[in-house]
């Protein structure tokens, strides 16, 4: 089977950008703006977030599930129906942060739960099984880039206006945008994107890619090895890191006496980098291996780490942010991938679903602890230098576990 027009991609990268990144980056700018208007304090801010996550994390084996019974679009109709429902309450009828907290934070979860990563990947494996890993990769970057778009219409929509309700009706027009794509171009995966022959694990590129090392697995007996339990290591540091930089690393930078302009100026430079590694793990993967892509992204964030304990002047402050945007771009794409390459179709939405619930609740605790440390002890290095030491421990571990011997293989499910 050939892979389809990458047009589906771009399709995917529209659909996952407004059931992600809508919600998280949209929502923040949205969410701010309400709150000032109607005078809420901090916390609540802080539980509509935390709402919206929990939301997620909570839905995410239901949303799996959903997509294997029911297909993709109807599992993707059901966020997107959500978000058109929750945002016309927020524009409309929301007045008090415990309304918000539904209308926000639990229908925006089911959307990211039904419409997001899973479902969307899931038709990417499918529909690309020569070229998951490049597939992937376009995918993240092209949802990092379209976020900038999004979020800029939002900001300068409520700027101009100056109604904060600017801000979902984007969101409501988003919803019956995404919801006509689905009509027009999205099929549901019939199972038959494979191929025959084998591939030995951690061999999975530049050889074809339509093989799964560990074929006909159950979700249970695939959980049970400690190759996808070191793949879920990868993603909670990826993920750990990066939300202790959003967090922490402004306040780090301020201590070491950048001006705020210059300090936040490296957010932006993370974002870019972040994309160059989305992209940049796609064309690199067939040339060296995925397991070793992987393990050279982990490396790369621990060299951001490493570059950010010792940060001082504009070039050092530039170094750091395009090592973790493009360490974390690439880790992004690569565990992902990882699961897609090593286990069959008909397990892989269960076993992303398991992944990104462990990586959502785990990663949320580390600016916790992070800042409780800096609150006592005054200082951020030894949390950066637990950091940049997990990112190389579990470099090391993934290019281990990957060569774990199997019994016959088989092309994918």
């Amino acid at each position: 089977m050939k892979d389809r027009n990458w047009g589906i991609v771009v399709v995917y990268a529209v659909l996952m950008c407004i059931s992600m990144a809508l919600p998280i980056f949209g929502g923040s700018v949205v969410n701010t703006a309400m709150a000032r208007a109607f005078g809420w304090d901090s916390t609540s801010l802080g539980l509509l977030v935390a709402a919206n996550m929990a939301t997620m994390a909570f839905l995410l084996p239901f949303a799996a599930k959903t997509t294997q019974a029911l297909g993709v679009r109807v599992s993707m109709i059901i966020g997107f129906g959500a978000m058109g429902v929750g945002a016309m309450a927020l524009s409309l009828f929301v007045t008090r942060p415990e309304q918000a907290i539904v209308a926000y934070g639990v229908a925006m979860g089911i959307t990211s739960a039904f419409s997001g990563v899973v479902p969307c990947q899931i038709g990417v494996v499918a529909w690309f099984p020569n070229r998951k890993t490049l597939a992937l990769s376009v995918l993240y970057a092209l949802v990092g880039t379209l976020a900038f778009a999004l979020i800029a219409l939002i900001s300068g929509g409520i700027a101009r206006t100056g109604d904060w309700r600017f801000g979902w009706y984007v969101f409501e027009a988003a919803a019956a945008l995404a919801v006509l794509l689905l009509l027009a171009f999205v099929r549901n995966p019939n199972g038959d994107a494979s191929r025959a022959g084998g591939l030995p694990p951690g061999e999975l590129e530049p050889k074809p890619e339509g093989f799964a090392a560990y074929p006909g697995m159950s979700f249970r007996q695939a959980a049970a090895m400690p190759l996808f339990w070191t793949i879920v290591l990868s993603m909670i540091v990826i993920t750990s890191g990066s939300v202790f930089l959003a967090a922490h690393a402004q306040v780090f930078l301020l201590d070491r006496g950048y001006a705020p302009p210059l300090a936040a100026s490296s957010m932006s430079v993370m974002q870019i980098g972040m994309v160059v590694g989305n992209l940049g793990l796609g064309f690199l993967a067939p040339r060296i291996e995925l397991r070793r892509a992987m393990a050279l992204a982990l490396v790369a964030c621990a060299i951001a780490f490493a570059l950010l304990s010792h940060v001082s002047g504009a070039a050092p402050l530039i170094a750091f942010a395009v090592a973790a945007g493009v360490g974390y771009g690439a880790g992004q794409v690569g565990s992902m991938a990882l699961v897609a390459h090593y286990w069959g179709q008909k397990v892989f939405p269960m076993l992303t679903a398991t992944a990104l619930i462990l990586q959502t609740v785990v990663s949320a605790f580390i600016p916790i602890v992070a800042g409780a440390y800096y609150d006592t002890h005054g200082s951020y290095l030894p949390p950066i230098y637990a950091m940049m030491g997990a990112n190389l421990l579990i470099a090391c571990a993934i290019l281990i576990a990957g060569r774990e011997p199997t019994a016959r293989l088989a092309p994918a499910e």
